[in-house]
This record gives structure tokens, C-alpha cells and sequence, in this order.
């Protein structure tokens, strides 16, 4: 699941997906609350194994996200794993997202595809 403002880097983030082979579909969002609805209105066996999400958006940003996200079942949190991707370079955003627990990591924008696959490989979700 891609969960960013920018179509620029929703399409770039999704050929990346595509190009390293490691989903059967990828869900986009431009808007957090509609990711979160989808999550909140489905079981855990339609949610994605990997949510990269964005911080700076309208609305609802990705710590508001992650806010409400805290309040989705447990048994299907932890099946989802969750890597923020931002071009913010604000110390104050990387330790939020550091002390956050469902958060695996945090990549500055623009997705390196080597360091992403390295993360999932090391925490086994590929």
C-alpha cells in the first residue's frame, strides 16, 4: 500500500515495487483517511504486508495516520508492517517516527531500492 500526496512518487514508488518483484498489487492513496478507511472496513487476510507512507500530506498526515492506525486490531497490525517515506529532513519527524512503534523505518524521499529490499529481506517480509 502507498499512501502519498504526490502522484509523482506514487507512480515512481509503484514501478519500483513492480521492478523489484515483490508484491502481487500495490493499493495507492493520495489521502491517508481513505487508505484508513480501507483498513478499518476490511479483515487482516485484504490488508497489504507493507504500508510505505508519506508524513507531509493534506488533511490527514502520517502521524495523524499512524494516530488512528494505533486504534485498528492488533492481530491485523501485526501482519502490516509499516516504512515512512518523506523528503522531510526535520529532526523532530524522524524521532516521532523512530519512537513510533509501528513504524520499521524511515527512508528520505527519493525511495533508494537497494536499502528498501535490504529492510525487507532483514525482517522477512519478502
Amino acid at each position: 500500500m502507498l499512501i502519498d500526496d504526490n502522484k509523482i512518487d506514487l507512480f515512481i514508488h509503484n514501478e519500483f515495487i513492480r521492478k523489484m518483484n515483490i508484491a502481487n498489487s500495490v493499493m495507492q492513496y493520495s489521502f491517508a483517511k481513505e487508505a484508513l478507511e480501507f483498513l478499518q472496513s476490511n479483515d487482516s487476510s485484504k490488508w497489504p504486508d507493507l504500508i510505505l507512507l508519506d508524513i507531509h500530506m493534506p488533511i490527514m498526515n502520517g502521524f495523524d495516520f499512524l494516530e488512528e492506525y494505533r486504534e485498528l486490531p492488533l492481530q491485523s497490525r501485526q501482519k502490516c508492517n509499516v516504512v515512512i517515506v518523506s523528503s522531510s529532513l526535520d529532526t523532530g519527524d524522524k524521532v516521532k517516527a523512530k519512537e513510533n512503534a509501528f513504524v520499521l523505518e524511515l527512508f528520505e524521499k527519493p525511495l533508494n531500492i537497494s536499502k528498501l529490499m535490504d529492510l525487507l529481506t532483514q525482517n522477512n517480509i519478502v
